[in-house]
């Protein structure tokens, strides 16, 4: 082959070309001896080295005079026309077809209805959820104007309103996510969601019953996903409202809750059977424009995931959480007034009734001299660590098996920083930092078509100023802190991706071991601590779900 593929491109570039026409089909036979090449290093018939050598040798004997006999003017003009084989003709005339057909269809020739490239890269999806949800409080129950009527150092709870009329109500939950797939490196996704900012950071529910009236729609999510191509698949940030980055389950962060900030998540497998990841990020809670003691929460995880035998596979993470500034400061001087009034930082540090739930220990931030209501903020910081492990079980058993096991503990909690910060001794305050839940799942990990079914039980248990009130889930005890109990349900699919939930879930209010008792004659005076009060509470959920 070689010899024929040095006296072609031999002749090819020694063949004149006199005329326009000529040229243009001279280059049209180099063109074509040149895919035939390619080609051939592509079938692994020449080497890339072999075939340079050849270009190389046709082109020596190309520019090499060859002896020319005495012209005879008597000798008829011979014309030489290299010859390419029918069966080379014929292969690459499939191979350029081949490429043209793979060209017109990649840019969509000869489609006057083709939709535009982007469209391709867009995604859309979302899900709807209708609840009959009834909420069960028990007669003996501490009537909610009792806490509501706390005024010094410690509280609780001071902002119920409810303790003992059982609730029936319906409520809907939908949800719209567009992802644009900018590059391979690149991910924009929006998402808009039910539920007014009333209903705090972590529930996107709308309670129905408006006298038939428009709902609002909020922003949900809002991100930037890059992958720098530094690591192919290894490195991924997150920028803007965002999905939760940390392993957890919503023992610390509720399935609904976004974060607002920058996260980043590195992972390197070993094997497509082990692997570590780390995440870290910085998330705003609250700006400030009259204080530079803002309010953020930094976070930073690390774990790994090993399949411990074929069909078992084990995760664990580590996170540490450090909720900067979110203390209360009790205020030494009265309020400002005059032109003084709003243009001062005073009540920074407070915990927001937008915020705040029920559970936590709180602080009167007032100065020692004002008669106003109370302004609270929250007695201990919070600095909790978070170890999550989740073993699953697929194909080992009859039915797939999930075991979590979730465990909080807040470092932060100082008795001495607290009086100082709350100005006033609290001989009775414990601490009470810890947060543990058990979860077992049994069936499919995944609803997505008709007859798939999964059921669950889980234990929980949530001591006062384990976690921030406000940033828990608000099913367990109608959200907060400080009980524990127990959550039974299950899950049937109807059809694809359309599926039935139950749920039961069962919570009381701990006792920290200081009595409460309530004064005989006066339901706003009472002794002791209301972090030991009793509340009951259970709540049946009944969902419609269906996604797309």
């Amino acid at each position: 082959m070689k010899p024929i593929l040095t006296l072609l491109l031999a002749s090819l570039i020694a063949l004149p070309a006199h005329a326009q026409t000529d040229k243009e089909e001279l280059a049209r036979l180099r063109a074509t001896t040149q895919a035939l090449i390619d080609a051939l290093v592509a079938q692994g018939l020449l080497t890339r080295d072999r075939a340079e050598a050849i270009l190389k040798q046709a082109q020596v004997a190309a520019t090499t005079p060859a002896p020319q006999p005495q012209a005879d003017a008597t000798a008829p003009k011979v014309l030489r026309i290299p010859y390419v084989p029918e069966t080379v003709r014929q292969q690459m005339r499939e191979e350029i077809k081949a490429e043209v057909l793979a060209q017109a269809k990649g840019e969509r020739w000869g489609q006057p209805d083709a939709l535009p490239d982007w469209i391709g890269r867009i995604k859309v999806s979302g899900d709807l959820r209708v609840r009959g949800q009834s909420e069960f409080l028990d007669k003996d129950n501490v009537p909610a104007e009792i806490y509501r009527a706390q005024t010094a150092s410690p509280a609780w709870a001071p902002d119920l309103t409810n303790t003992n009329t059982d609730r029936q109500r319906l409520t809907l939950r939908g949800r719209l996510e567009v992802d644009a797939k900018l590059s391979e490196q690149v991910l924009a996704s929006v998402r808009i969601a039910t539920g007014s900012t009333g209903n705090g950071a972590t529930s996107t529910t709308q309670t129905l019953g408006n006298d038939f009236n428009r709902y609002t729609l909020g922003l949900d999510r809002a991100f930037i996903r890059w992958q720098p191509p530094l690591f192919t698949n290894g490195l991924s940030a997150d920028f803007g409202r965002m999905p939760n980055p940390f392993f957890s389950s919503d023992l610390a962060w509720p399935d609904d809750l976004a974060f607002d900030g920058v996260a980043a998540k590195l992972s390197h497998a070993f094997t497509p059977q082990r692997g570590l990841f780390a995440t870290a990020g910085v998330f705003p809670i609250e700006e400030l424009s009259l204080s530079t003691k803002d309010k953020w929460l930094l976070g930073a995880q690390v774990g790994g995931e090993i399949d411990l035998a074929r069909g078992v596979q084990f995760k664990l993470g580590l996170a540490a959480y450090d909720f900067r500034h979110m203390e209360g400061q009790r205020e030494t001087n009265p309020a400002p007034s005059g032109p003084r009034a709003g243009a001062t930082n005073y009540f920074a540090s407070q915990y927001g009734t937008g915020l705040r739930l029920k559970g936590n220990t709180l602080i009167n931030l007032n100065d020692p001299t004002s008669t106003a209501a109370p302004t609270w903020g929250l007695a201990s910081k919070f600095r909790p660590i978070n170890l999550t492990a989740r073993l699953q079980l697929d194909g080992v058993l009859p039915v797939p098996v999930g075991l979590t096991l979730d465990w909080i503990k807040n470092t932060g909690f100082d008795l001495k920083d607290i009086e100082a910060r709350a100005g006033v001794p609290l001989t009775d305050l414990k601490d009470k930092t810890t947060a543990l839940q058990g979860r077992i799942q049994v069936g499919a990990p995944k609803l997505a078509r008709r007859g798939d079914w999964q059921t669950f039980v889980a234990y929980r248990l949530v001591q006062r100023d384990a976690w921030i009130d406000g940033f828990t889930d608000t099913t367990w005890h109608l959200g907060g802190t400080n009980y524990k109990g127990w959550s039974v349900g299950g899950n049937i699919g109807l059809d694809k991706n359309f599926w039935l939930s139950g749920r039961w879930t069962s919570t009381r209010n701990l006792d920290d071991g200081v009595r409460f008792l309530a004064v005989p004659g006066d339901a706003t005076s009472v002794s002791g601590n209301l972090s030991s009060a009793p509340l009951r509470i259970e709540v049946l959920q009944l969902d419609l779900n269906a996604r797309f």
